[in-house]
């Protein structure tokens, strides 16, 4: 048994992923659900009822007050998210959001700078980083099972129907393939290829600035090279794969929470050795990030090694260089 007292989580929308977050944060030791917060009372209560949850808001600002949560799990559209993090780190919650943590990166160091002020913990819930396949790889790359890494190419993308779900349609709300999907991929470059030197991208954004589809290189400062792709308008098959001098990395699907990875090794003119590594999901894949931050709060961190404040600004840097890239392809071919 614990000799801590559970941290008290609340759930922050009740979407789909609020569903799903529920289920998962119960099958965490030292971890208690007893809140749901929505904008719409009656979505609050019906979630409430439908999840045995004991509190039910529809004002943030009396979830962030009350003594009775300790911790947010905000599953809100994207462009919500610095504005929710930052009332209720100052009212000394902890955080765990959706990704991307917020829309630029100076709105993420702003926020590790108020939890650090206000010693609470904050983390971008990047579930890809601590999924078991996951550690497992990094773990192999780290050993050199593949030599260094030279080349990644992952993709996500599905078409994304136009009455769909308005986050990805809506700009307000941060809306396009990026945010929503490619967020995963560059991590997962950041995760393996080191410096970045270079961003290069084509790819189709609307006038109101919402991205439909990109194809991204990013050249890293030792000559390694990721190639990545997303897409709102087309299937992309949620894959990875790292290259390195001596094998490689076959990530299986979701690229986003991998059920697994073939590790392939060998150098020519040998026949390669191909070995898979299976690992069992719990839950629906959240259960190893909600431990391991249920964890660190207890034990008094304001941030996860495993995926800082400063690994979250960098993605959002690189994003915003991407879609800054992609309105000047779009404006140059308006004005032709």
């Amino acid at each position: 048994m614990s000799q801590h007292p559970p941290i008290r989580w609340a759930v922050v929308g009740s979407g789909g992923i609020a569903r799903r977050t529920v289920g998962d944060l119960r099958l965490c030791d030292g971890a208690q659900v007893v809140a749901i917060c929505s904008r719409s009372r009656e979505r609050a209560e019906a979630f409430a009822q439908a999840h045995g949850l004991p509190l039910a808001f529809d004002d943030f600002a009396r979830l962030c007050a009350s003594d009775q949560v300790d911790a947010l799990y905000i599953g809100t559209p994207h462009a919500t998210h610095f504005a929710l993090a930052s009332q209720a780190l100052r009212a000394g919650k902890h955080v765990l959001c959706e990704k991307p943590l917020t829309m630029t990166a100076d709105e993420t160091r702003e926020l590790g700078r108020l939890a650090q002020a206000h010693g609470a913990f904050l983390m971008e819930a990047m579930w890809m980083k601590f999924s078991p396949a996951m550690r497992k790889a990094a773990e192999l790359v780290a050993a050199g099972a593949i030599g260094e890494p030279r080349l990644l190419q992952a993709g996500l993308g599905y078409p994304v129907p136009p009455d769909g779900p308005a986050r990805f349609w809506d700009p307000a709300l941060g809306g396009g393939a990026l945010y929503d999907m490619g967020v995963y991929t560059i991590t997962l470059a950041q995760m393996y290829l080191g410096e970045l030197a270079e961003i290069s991208v084509t790819g189709t954004m609307r006038p109101d600035g919402v991205d439909l589809e990109e194809a991204i290189t990013l050249r890293y400062a030792g000559g390694a090279l990721a190639q990545l792709s997303t897409s709102i308008t087309s299937l992309i098959p949620p894959r990875g794969w790292l290259s390195g001098r001596r094998g490689a990395i076959d990530f299986l699907e979701p690229l986003f929470s991998p059920a697994g990875f073939k590790l392939i090794t060998g150098q020519p003119p040998a026949p390669p050795q191909v070995e898979q590594l299976d690992f069992p999901r719990e839950g629906a894949g959240y259960v190893p990030m909600f431990r391991a931050v249920n964890a660190a709060i207890l034990a008094g961190a304001t941030g996860h090694p495993l995926h800082p404040v400063e690994a979250s600004a960098e993605v959002l840097s690189i994003m915003q260089a991407i879609q800054a890239q992609l309105a000047s392809e779009r404006d140059a071919r308006q004005s032709r």
